[in-house]
């Protein structure tokens, strides 16, 4: 019998290295600079010449159009790729390995069902960490003084800390379950220290749960960009034109685009499509993996059943 693939994770995976490597290599690929923009004035066509003004739709020269600047968008979404790509998956690994490492010590130090409950951390989980970084951000992030690798560095580790108590208080909770197995309360009848345990015990049974973790993670991380984007907190700077009352990403990272053209939803909509397509599409390859993995799981846990 051939084996059925598993779509959803390899359709997933092939995704996301997708998007890895546009993040690597977009801006070397991109059709033009970040900072082009389309002259406004006439224009030889195949009906003469003609008056040319941005937003230009989508054409063979701009295959996603401009903006209402006269920046292409196909290149501008290329640019912001790594911003986006990177962080996502850099402050996911942050969030979990720290919380990861302060969950499984916290969870092997728990004695008992009782206060594994109160070894948690409920403080800063019962906030929404998107009102934290906005009163945070909120005077550094527009029109800022500090350079666009500062704020990126300050927004990232806020965006990593804020996440790791949700982290520490899952894996936490599933290494004091964990340790209540009867195998585990013999291996330290038997003599296995707390070192024999994690290595031999408590980190293989939550390999797939860290893996599983860490995809949410990116996905939380992802609407956390998001829903800063919508108080135009976007990352790595804003700009705010007063003269049109406007704001404007300085990395062209996707949900600052999203935030940015938002106002275009009743016209010229591909301003706002493309970047709203390559984040949904971003956000789309973590849930196909996750989903993927969580199908493979249960597969194997139905064959290796045992009465």
């Amino acid at each position: 019998m051939t084996k059925k693939w598993n779509v959803k994770l390899v359709t997933g995976l092939f995704l996301l290295a997708v998007f890895v490597l546009i993040g690597l290599f977009g801006s070397y690929i991109a059709p033009y600079p970040a900072d082009y923009k389309v002259k406004v004035g006439y224009m030889e066509t195949d009906n003469g010449k003609e008056f040319v003004a941005p937003p230009l739709e989508p054409s063979e020269q701009y295959l996603f159009g401009t903006d209402k600047w006269g920046k292409d968008i196909l290149s501008l979404i290329l640019h912001g790729a790594k911003y986006t790509v990177f962080t996502v998956l850099i402050v996911a690994a942050v969030r979990l390995f720290a919380g990861g490492i302060a969950g499984v010590f916290g969870g092997l130090a728990a004695n008992g069902r009782k206060r594994s409950k109160h070894g948690r951390i409920t403080l800063l989980t019962s906030i929404p960490p998107v009102i934290i970084i906005y009163f945070i951000m909120l005077g550094i992030n527009i029109n800022p003084s500090l350079s666009t690798f500062s704020l990126i560095m300050i927004q990232g580790v806020l965006m990593a800390a804020l996440g790791v108590p949700g982290v520490y208080n899952v894996v936490y909770s599933k290494t004091a379950e964990i340790k209540e197995n009867l195998f585990i309360m013999a291996s330290v009848t038997l003599g296995g220290n707390k070192s024999h345990i994690l290595k031999k015990h408590i980190l293989p049974i939550l390999k797939g749960d860290f893996i599983i973790l860490y995809l949410n993670e990116t996905i939380q991380v992802l609407h956390l960009m998001g829903q800063l984007a919508i108080f135009n907190l976007f990352f790595g700077g804003t700009v705010f034109q007063p003269d049109f009352s406007t704001y404007i990403s300085m990395t062209n990272e996707w949900s600052g685009l999203i935030g940015q053209s938002r106002a275009f939803l009743s016209y010229t909509q591909w301003i706002l499509i493309y970047p709203l397509l390559a984040f949904m599409l971003f956000l789309f390859s973590f849930y196909l993996i996750s989903q993927g993995l969580s199908e493979q799981s249960r597969k194997s846990h139905r064959k290796n059943t045992y009465i």
